[in-house]
């Protein structure tokens, strides 16, 4: 689960990059291009916005372009990608995911190769670059390290001892723009947890006669789609919907109700009913936890979760949506910070 920071905040207030990220575990920084970033960035005298990224962080918002040369013939290559800051590390460290954006493979992770995957080449030993591979925050082989070269162009190191970035990331000198075609829209800002809020009950000034109290958001943030399966391709995925947006809602619900129908005088209620812990809902329907084939967290790392019954007025039924086991757990120990108490699905 990620936050947003404007990227004018970087710019601005350098030391703002070796904040670790907030609240706890499985937690990243969203970087946010805003107006007053994009104004520094400019050629001909403010005339211009230059598309060009000279500094690190790299923002969240859009799709980047890697250019570099390539060795024999020195044509200019272009790689689209998507830079996601890896979880629990903070701006500084340089570390980020990267997700192939254009191609038969896109939505899915560019993975290092190692020493066993090198081949001979004139009696050399050549680097083999391996193809993407769906996305494992888990996977260090995953996880790139980025340097500055020079004052404008980058490198990248495996974050794994014996890895080997793929080679438009491992050569030096390669460059970074903006494209105007490939913007993520966001909603709004995330800012986390609204601690003081969250400490906050909702208020009880609401009708008897309605099921619930209106909902205040104490919490908001992002979750880049590699953490969310849906049953669609990958690709389609991401051009569907880049980020989803995720929020922590407090309210009033009813969970017992009775009536003082002879008019007695004693105003003493017992209550004695199961309050459900935890409760899952796909597209709104109840679901469960799916042990089905292919369901463990051994494959990515998702824990996936199946509508119980059919709905009648839409026909849905049986549906199913993966969810990263990071953010399963991020979720929990939000609502454990609040006090809530993970000991069954029924008390």
């Amino acid at each position: 689960m990620y936050v947003t920071r404007p990227l004018s905040l970087y710019r601005n207030f350098p030391g703002a990059l070796e904040r670790e990220p907030p609240e706890g575990p499985y937690t990243g920084y969203l970087v946010i291009t805003d107006e007053e970033a994009d104004a520094r960035e400019t050629n001909c005298w403010g005339i211009c916005r230059s598309r060009r990224i000279k500094k690190l962080p790299f923002p969240q918002d859009r799709i980047l372009s890697v250019v570099y040369s390539s060795d024999h013939d020195q044509e200019t290559v272009v790689k689209k990608a998507w830079f996601i800051p890896v979880l629990d590390q903070p701006l500084s460290s340089n570390c980020y995911y990267v997700i192939k954006a254009k191609g038969s493979r896109k939505g899915q992770a560019c993975t290092c190769s190692r020493e066993m995957d090198m081949g001979l080449w004139c009696f050399k030993s050549v680097i083999n670059d391996i193809k993407p591979k769906p996305f494992d925050y888990r996977n260090i082989y995953q996880q790139f390290k980025i340097h500055r070269h020079h004052e404008k162009s980058f490198f990248s190191k495996s974050l794994a001892p014996d890895g080997f970035p793929p080679k438009f990331l491992r050569k030096k000198g390669w460059e970074v723009r903006g494209s105007r075609s490939y913007k993520c829209q966001l909603i709004s800002e995330a800012l986390g947890l609204d601690v003081p809020l969250r400490s906050q009950l909702p208020s009880f000034d609401f009708p008897l006669s309605t099921k619930s109290s209106s909902r205040v958001t104490v919490g908001r943030w992002y979750c880049p789609f590699v953490f969310v399966r849906e049953e669609a391709r990958m690709r389609e995925q991401m051009k569907s919907s880049m980020l989803y947006s995720m929020a922590l809602e407090q309210y009033w619900k009813q969970i017992y109700s009775c009536e003082n129908s002879n008019n007695e005088a004693e105003n003493t209620v017992m209550v004695r009913v199961n309050v459900q812990r935890e409760m899952d809902f796909v597209f709104g329907m109840e679901a469960t936890r799916d042990s089905g084939r292919g369901s463990s967290t051994a494959h990515g790392g998702i824990i996936w979760y199946r509508a119980v019954k059919r709905n009648s007025s839409s026909g849905r039924g049986g549906l199913k949506v993966g969810v990263s086991f990071a953010t399963v757990e991020k979720m929990k120990w939000v609502q454990e910070a609040g006090g809530w108490i993970d000991g069954g699905r029924c008390e």
